[in-house]
């Protein structure tokens, strides 16, 4: 008997003492792992076209995105007119007109960065499209052939048009997202295409938002985002703007 205890220690120590190396081996590895996606996530710049059409009239702007993973967000529109739009995690926000020389600040947080599609897909839980961070909870899942229908309903929001948000994601990624008011009506649709895999995350490249007035018009709203960038930065990229 002593002699089984002896074998089954020394048995022990033996697994203890590979799994030691194994491990030690390995942390470099997840080291410098880690490492990459820390630097991947800390900035990511794009250029972005917004193309916008409602009652026959059409309105095109362009702009350049610079996120940092601290939540700071500087955008520069570049057409139809020049501007800067710096904000943080807060909703504290300042636009600065060069033409007029003019600095206007306001604090709301639904500026806040966090709503930036950037930042949304940079988070781990980017799958719910920031609902929860919103005040919505997740309360039914369903599958649809391969696809997973999320249903979230609002909490503590103070949106009491909003009755339900329906999230659609294929192979982890949102595809389409539905907000519906009290009436079970689709207000809001959107749809996530293209998406590009990046170091940092998994992209969409093209957003189209379809948003209904309550005459039953509706507002039809393309991004495209372009030139997307989570290293190598021009020396005139406006992160520190």
């Amino acid at each position: 008997t002593a002699t089984k205890r002896s074998s089954s220690c020394a048995c022990k120590a033996t697994v203890k003492r590979v799994m030691g190396i194994a491990f030690s081996g390995l942390l470099p590895l997840f080291f410098a792992l880690w490492c990459c996606t820390a630097v991947a996530q800390d900035r990511l710049s794009a250029d972005v076209t917004v193309r916008q059409a409602y009652k026959g009239k059409s309105v095109r702007v362009e702009k350049q995105v610079f996120y940092s993973s601290n939540g700071n967000l500087v955008v520069h529109f570049t057409k139809p007119q020049e501007y800067f739009m710096i904000t943080n995690r807060l909703g504290e926000t300042s636009v600065y007109q060069p033409k007029a020389n003019e600095v206007m600040q306001m604090n709301d947080q639904s500026m806040s960065s966090e709503t930036e599609l950037l930042a949304v897909f940079m988070s781990p839980s980017y799958a719910d499209l920031g609902l929860t961070r919103l005040g919505f909870v997740l309360s039914k899942v369903e599958k649809e052939g391969t696809d997973q229908v999320k249903t979230y309903t609002p909490t503590h929001i103070d949106d009491k048009a909003i009755k339900k948000v329906v999230v659609v994601c294929r192979d982890g990624n949102p595809i389409y997202c539905a907000f519906y008011n009290q009436s079970d009506q689709v207000i809001k649709k959107t749809f996530y295409s293209r998406y590009v895999v990046l170091p940092a995350m998994t992209f969409p490249t093209m957003i189209t938002q379809i948003a209904y007035d309550t005459k039953g018009d509706s507002v039809i709203k393309r991004e495209e985002y372009s030139n997307i960038r989570t290293k190598d930065f021009p020396s005139d990229a406006l992160f520190d703007y």
